[in-house]
């Protein structure tokens, strides 16, 4: 299910600080977006996994399984490595249909913030269900995700088309912070640039992109489409604490 657009009557807008730092919600915010917990399910374990084909350029490494369903083609493996591998196979149809519902979760969710720009980067966060002023979102700079609150809290972002993430650009997590609680929920596709070293599960409806030398902590999921590496590192956390 794709989404569109979001109920503005239901956003609930929490203050910035002078530096993009968003306050700490209240408990009661708090509570509410992180039960109950979005879950990668049987995709947890995952550093990618697509709808149609999985291609490869260099030396990818995925520390993780990578796969394909209902598509049944994988293209530059080797060079490219994957822990485990399933093409058109049961576990790869159990990881898709975990990430859309993990998707499909997180689409739900209420915002608890509106975020006032599109570019995550130079912000500081601690967790909660985001939206964005436009309908695509990117990342320059480095965004902090600060656990200090709740380390075991999730971060979600719901953004209605397209995610880029600029070359070198960064996510950290601070105090306790995981990286499989961070999810960037996609309506159409990501492009990741060269150099970027991202954590935190991204579910695209349509297609992940990642340029050369791009790194991730989590996974990677493509509902409808495909997922590009080049030269990139994949690590696929199995057990997350929520």
């Amino acid at each position: 299910m794709q989404f569109t657009t979001l109920n503005a009557g239901k956003l609930a807008t929490i203050a910035l600080l002078a530096q993009f730092t968003v306050a700490l919600p209240s408990v009661e915010v708090e509570k509410r977006q992180t039960t109950p917990a979005i879950l990668m399910g049987a995709a947890a374990g995952w550093g990618a996994i697509a709808a149609s084909t999985i291609t490869n350029v260099g030396n990818t490494i995925v520390m993780g399984s990578c796969g394909t369903w209902p598509g049944s083609e994988m293209t530059g493996f080797p060079p490219g490595f994957c822990t485990t591998t399933s093409i058109a196979g049961t576990p790869a149809s159990n990881a898709e249909a975990a990430c859309l519902k993990a998707y499909n979760n997180a689409v739900a969710k209420v915002p608890t913030a509106a975020l006032p720009a599109s570019d995550l980067g130079g912000v500081t966060l601690p967790p909660g269900v985001y939206t964005f002023p436009t309908s695509a979102a990117t990342l320059t700079g480095i965004l902090t995700l600060d656990g200090a609150r709740n380390p075991r809290g999730q971060w979600i972002f719901q953004i209605t088309t397209t995610f880029g993430a600029s070359a070198a650009s960064q996510i950290l997590t601070i105090n306790g912070a995981q990286a499989c609680n961070v999810y960037l929920i996609v309506g159409s596709s990501a492009t990741i640039e060269a150099g970027a070293q991202l954590v935190g599960n991204i579910l695209a409806y349509t297609s992940i992109a990642a340029s050369d030398a791009a790194s991730n902590n989590g996974s990677w999921c493509a509902l409808n489409g495909e997922v590009t590496l080049i030269n990139n590192a994949l690590t696929a956390p199995s057990v997350c604490l929520t």
